[in-house]
């Protein structure tokens, strides 16, 4: 593909996200009613001088969450005077972006065209354009992900001193608002291992460089943790109660959701437990649920590794509550969508053992790459599971897809070759 159809390519599968992010935004009513989260209620405590304070299950949470996105509304919001425009404009602009960074991964993974057809179906993707119309971390979330594999393919293309920093510093950004990307350090190891110069001092070097600087930036959070908590927490003190969501004793659903659309902690608890959970503080309700949840473990080893298994198939498909919230139409047409796409990308990840030619220009970072995304899937299913949880890698997971369309039509060709030469 020439420099200037690729340009084309690019350029106008951003401004149709662009349009349809925009659009999305005019036809969901969002700039008049936003569609908040908890970190808004956090912004504005911040705001007001109240402190990261999220009120949850009867006491303050001073850790409730992340600080990236709280911190990124807050900061929005001071500037413009609290202006949901604003703020959904942002969004709209780091949707916009997710598209030319999965173009500048793709390109270096495989071919121009297979780059230019993961940008358009990142940019029409129906999921990507919902959760940018939400003042969700969700976003944000896929941006630093995709800038982490992309810090990783410039350090392949040259492993240079200034690459080491700029990844270290992404993985860092990364964890401050989905920690689960530290399921992507020892592959990172790896990579340094088989791209950098072949002197084990440098390469054991160079992976102590980035994990430095990606601790460097996680460093203050961590310091304000303590200083506030007089305990070690890495980003969030809920870290407890989500571990218990997923496998706690009294009923697995694979999501913070009961088929009867309630919320687990809430709903699956027993009275006597929810009231002991009233009577404590942030720190007590965690330490509280995350001692359930390992008594659950080790009396029920082989039904924890079983709701482990079954929430990573619900990763890569749905769970049975996917779609409580919206809609019935809505999650019957994105299973139509989401079927022929996990197909593709099946497709698109055998083409890693069986490469066509023209297909991929760095298997190695293929690799890379498929393994990354289970890797996140791995730690995330241990946990529990949301539609959203795959969205954060679905940009990634496009450029597979993009691989598994241009196989099946390469083979579509040959075959027509075939049918034509023989008559």
């Amino acid at each position: 593909m020439d420099v200037t159809r690729r340009l084309r390519g690019v350029w106008g599968a951003c401004a149709v996200a662009l349009l349809a992010r925009l659009s999305a935004f005019v036809l969901l009513g969002r700039f008049a009613h936003p569609d908040v989260c908890e970190s808004e209620i956090i912004a504005l405590n911040l705001l007001q001088g109240k402190g990261f304070i999220y009120h949850f299950l009867g006491t303050d949470y001073r850790s409730y969450m992340e600080p990236l996105y709280p911190g990124l509304c807050a900061g929005v919001y001071a500037v413009t005077g609290h202006s949901a425009v604003a703020l959904g404009l942002v969004q709209i602009a780091l949707g916009t972006a997710l598209v030319w960074l999965v173009f500048a991964c793709a390109r270096r993974l495989a071919s121009d065209r297979a780059a230019v057809v993961a940008a358009w179906l990142t940019a029409l993707h129906p999921g990507l354009i919902l959760y940018t119309t939400k003042f969700h971390p969700l976003i944000l979330d896929t941006v630093c992900i995709t800038l982490v594999v992309a810090g990783c393919l410039w350090y392949g293309e040259r492993p240079r001193w200034r690459s080491v920093v700029r990844l270290g510093g992404l993985l860092g950004l990364c964890v401050l608002t989905r920690p689960t990307i530290v399921a992507a350090v020892p592959l990172i190891g790896w990579w340094v291992w088989r791209r950098s110069p072949p002197r084990p001092g440098l390469r054991v070097g160079e992976f102590l460089v980035i994990v430095g600087c990606a601790a460097a930036v996680v460093a203050p959070w961590v310091w304000r943790n303590y200083h506030v908590h007089h305990r070690l927490i890495l980003t969030r003190s809920g870290t407890s109660m989500v571990f218990w969501i997923g496998n706690n004793p009294y009923r697995f659903t694979g999501s913070a959701l009961t088929p009867e659309g309630d919320p687990v902690l809430i709903s699956v608890a027993p009275p006597a437990v929810r009231t002991q959970l009233l009577s404590l503080d942030e720190l007590g309700q965690q330490d509280l649920l995350l001692a359930q949840a390992r008594q659950f473990v080790r009396e029920h080893p082989w039904e924890f590794l079983r709701r482990w298994a079954v929430k990573w198939v619900y990763f890569w498909w749905f769970t049975p509550q996917a779609g409580l919230l919206y809609p019935p139409r809505w999650i019957r047409a994105y299973h139509a969508v989401s079927a022929p796409l996990l197909i593709l990308l099946l497709i698109g990840a055998w083409t890693l053992w069986h490469p066509q030619p023209g297909m991929w220009r760095d298997r190695q970072a293929g690799w890379l790459l498929a393994a990354l995304c289970a890797a996140i899937a791995l730690l995330q299913s241990l946990f529990y599971i949301e539609g959203r949880h795959r969205l954060a890698i679905e940009p990634l997971l496009l450029i597979f897809v993009s691989q598994g369309i241009w196989r099946v039509w390469s083979g579509q060709r040959g075959a027509a070759s075939c049918r034509t030469g023989t008559e």
